[in-house]
């Protein structure tokens, strides 16, 4: 059985000992936010190191958290190989309306990846660990880990081992859940030559039409004034989606907010992109991007719906957005969740996310949740179909796919 050290609230101090060959590892659990005061250097560390996305970051889980952790528990698992964070299981718990004390990671809805980081070169012992005493915490019932990439052998593995412990482990893969990824080895010209001819030759045709009005795309530099650049995102965005009859993103009691710290520690660490196409000094399109590790996240974008609609001001954004990536040595263009078709126009290849339900065998909670049935299978579809609304994947796609 694995002790987990419980982190006060006064925050954490990792072990000053350097980690010497052949380390032991210590699991730790923090129970309060407060804990990422000292504990976001050493996470963020680790997610870059894991090649894990821009949505575990620690950021990410503060601006999560300040804006949507109300009525939740923090519930962070670490594990320490000296002074090096080497395991992360980034959870919170919540009650469900069956009672069942649910975890869940933090970040979701609103992100597109989830899952457990680790260490490449300590996975297997680490994520044994982290399943280990994950199975011994008397505090949950069940688990619910989205978006969890197909290519994240580390979160597959982990469930598997709770499996392999005991718990009933469930997998799907929501159809809505496919996140759309363009690799962008090469230039620019190579870029173009692998899209189908005809579409290639629409794109840059609207693109020099755009051009010749005087369309300009405006990387905005917001770093000293991020609320401004957000602000400005969402009333074109909320715009557009009101003429459609829609809410959009940001509708969710708590979404300004989130985004508004996002972008503020975004913009801070250098990771957010906000791109503008203006046309004789009118908004016609924008987007929210973000830049981490070897990607680029197309996370949200909007149009302005009276705007140059036949030039496809939105997708020819999002084409001059791919190419930027280019230039600047990024190896992925991720268009994220949704299966609209301009992604596939574009280059993009779908990649599909698994949802695991993690269902603890001792827990009679647990048990009773599994006797909803029906019932607690609709609760979970309606879930899954309210993280794709409120992710980037469908909210402000470009407008007519080309």
């Amino acid at each position: 059985m694995n002790t987990l050290a419980r982190v006060p609230v006064t925050g954490h101090r990792p072990p000053a000992d350097p980690p010497p060959s052949g380390a032991s590892l210590r699991i730790r659990l923090y129970e309060t936010a407060d804990s990422l005061d000292d504990l976001a250097g050493p996470w963020d560390a680790l997610v870059e190191q894991a090649g894990a996305s821009v949505f575990q970051t620690s950021a990410w889980a503060r601006a999560w958290w300040e804006a949507f952790g109300h009525g939740k528990h923090w519930h962070v698992l670490g594990v320490w190989a000296g002074d090096r964070l080497v395991g992360l299981a980034p959870f919170c718990w919540e009650r469900t309306r069956s009672g069942a004390r649910r975890l869940r990671t933090l970040g979701s809805p609103e992100a597109d990846y989830g899952g457990v980081v680790v260490a490449p070169e300590l996975q297997d012992q680490t994520v044994q660990l982290l399943a280990e005493a994950l199975y011994e915490d008397r505090s949950w019932d069940v688990i619910w880990l989205p978006e969890v990439p197909v290519d994240c052998a580390t979160s597959h593995v982990f469930v598997t081992c709770l499996g392999g412990l005991g718990a009933r482990v469930s997998q799907s893969i929501p159809h809505a859940s496919r996140c759309w990824r363009i690799p962008l080895a090469g230039t620019w010209d190579g870029y173009l030559a692998g899209l189908h001819r005809q579409t290639r030759r629409r794109l840059l045709q609207k693109a020099r039409r755009l051009e010749r009005l005087g369309a300009q795309a405006i990387r905005a530099d917001y770093s000293q004034d991020p609320d401004r650049g957000i602000d400005a995102f969402v009333h074109l965005h909320t715009f557009q989606w009101k003429r459609r009859g829609q809410k959009g993103a940001f509708a969710r009691p708590g979404a300004i907010q989130f985004h508004q710290r996002l972008a503020a520690a975004a913009a801070e660490r250098g990771l957010l992109d906000l791109w503008w196409l203006s046309c004789q000094g009118v908004p016609q399109a924008a987007a929210y991007d973000f830049r981490f590790g070897r990607s680029v996240y197309g996370y949200l974008a909007a149009f302005h719906p009276d705007g140059l609609r036949h030039f496809s001001p939105g997708l020819i954004l999002t084409l001059w957005r791919i190419r930027a990536a280019i230039e600047d040595g990024y190896a992925w263009y991720d268009l994220l969740r949704g299966d609209e078709p301009y992604k596939k126009t574009l280059g993009a290849r779908p990649y599909p996310n698994y949802t695991y339900e993690v269902v603890h065998s001792k827990r009679w909670r647990a048990w009773w949740y599994l006797a909803l049935g029906p019932l607690r299978d609709l609760m979970l579809r309606k879930e899954a179909a309210a993280s794709v609304r409120v992710s980037g994947a469908g909210a402000g796609a470009p407008d007519d796919g080309a």
